[in-house]
């Protein structure tokens, strides 16, 4: 393997990056608490992200993206009145 390749994808936002092991650690170094390192085992590759300022405003707009135009209590109100006509079986 080269010291670096580099793998960019135009319809993601992300680039995958493939170093040697020294590099990375020196990478690591420098980067500092300014970002997340997650290492996924089973692929065998370390995601590195911007840490953000406030953990609680992410999470907000994650749940919005997932939720979208969902109605959240009527879903859970749904969920909950299907586990009690479950429990007449």
């Amino acid at each position: 393997m080269e010291k670096i390749d580099i793998n960019y994808d135009s319809e993601s936002q992300y680039v995958l990056l493939r170093i040697q092991r020294e590099i990375f650690e020196e990478i690591r170094k420098l980067l500092g608490d300014d970002v997340i390192l997650a290492y996924d085992e089973e692929k065998k590759e370390a995601i590195i992200f911007k840490k953000p300022e406030s953990f609680t405003e992410e999470l907000i707009k994650i749940g919005s993206k997932i939720w979208g135009d969902i109605n959240a209590e009527e879903y859970i109100n749904q969920e909950r009145n299907s586990w009690e006509n479950f429990s007449n079986f």
